[in-house]
């Protein structure tokens, strides 16, 4: 397994009416949410992702530890903008005894986010993104070419937010510096997500989501599933945990997610 070395770039579609409620670690799925203008968040994520997977007789275990640092802040009303700054800690994988480790910067995400219309409770936002080749290409950390795409999101809310659903339709282009013809350009993805507060500020989440396969020698697609809280401890700190399940062989097995959000 290769880690994922690019941030996909999400055309979303999620259902929520006007409220204040974001989706939020630890979903994958995003939402039509913006922050505030003149607050900053800052979101510490890390995982820990363990894969097993044999190909003509040989066998590769791979142990992944990651995390991230997102920075968002609104700009003006509804419109918001992100920087998140990927590191490897360690990615240790075994090939029949043999053993490599990669660790080190990856490549940086700029996206921002435009939320620009309600429609019967809909609240839908556009969000371009840039990829940013800031990781070593040397050590398999960065494609080395900066990429682009852009993103249509939305959510809704139920029960004055104590109930929320989303759903994301993304493309994104990859414009490789070594292609060789084995890596598609061209990636689709589809996700869909629910959250409920089970408790005052504990939240159950849920995702589901599927892509395309990068690689063209194979057309399985990599599909997850992914469970997990969230507690909004107060107006400044939340706290988040889950596991993302891989349901067919290009996902990564089982990953742990684990995090904190701090606003300001």
């Amino acid at each position: 397994m290769q880690p994922v070395h690019s941030t996909t770039l999400v055309l979303c579609l999620a259902l929520v009416t006007a409220g204040s409620a974001f989706a939020g670690p630890p979903l994958a799925t995003d939402d039509a949410g913006t922050v505030d203008v003149g607050k900053v968040e800052i979101e510490l994520n890390s995982s820990y992702g363990y894969d097993r997977q044999t190909v003509n007789g040989s066998t590769t275990r791979t142990n992944t530890a990651d995390g991230e640092v997102k920075i968002t802040t609104g700009l003006y009303k509804d419109l918001g903008i992100s920087l998140a700054i990927p590191y490897l800690f360690n990615e240790r994988s075994n090939l029949d005894g043999a053993v490599s480790n990669t660790d080190g910067f990856g490549d940086m995400t700029l996206e921002v986010k435009y939320r620009f219309a309600e429609l019967a409770g809909i609240n839908l936002a556009i969000k371009p993104t840039a990829i940013i080749p800031t990781g070593k290409y040397s050590n398999g950390l960065s494609e080395g070419r900066w990429q682009f795409g852009g993103t249509l999101i939305a959510t809704k809310e139920f029960a004055d937010g104590a109930y929320a659903l989303h759903a994301n339709l993304g493309y994104e282009y990859h414009h490789y510096r070594e292609d060789e013809g084995t890596q598609r350009r061209n990636l689709w993805s589809g996700s869909i997500a629910g959250e409920a507060e089970v408790a005052k500020g504990l939240f159950a989440v849920a995702d589901f989501g599927l892509a395309t396969n990068p690689d063209k020698s194979s057309n399985e697609l990599p599909v997850y599933a992914l469970t997990g809280l969230r507690y909004e401890i107060n107006d400044h700190l939340d706290v988040d945990a889950g596991i993302k399940f891989g349901l067919t062989r290009p996902e990564t097995d089982v990953t742990a997610l684990y995090g904190l959000v701090l606003k300001f």
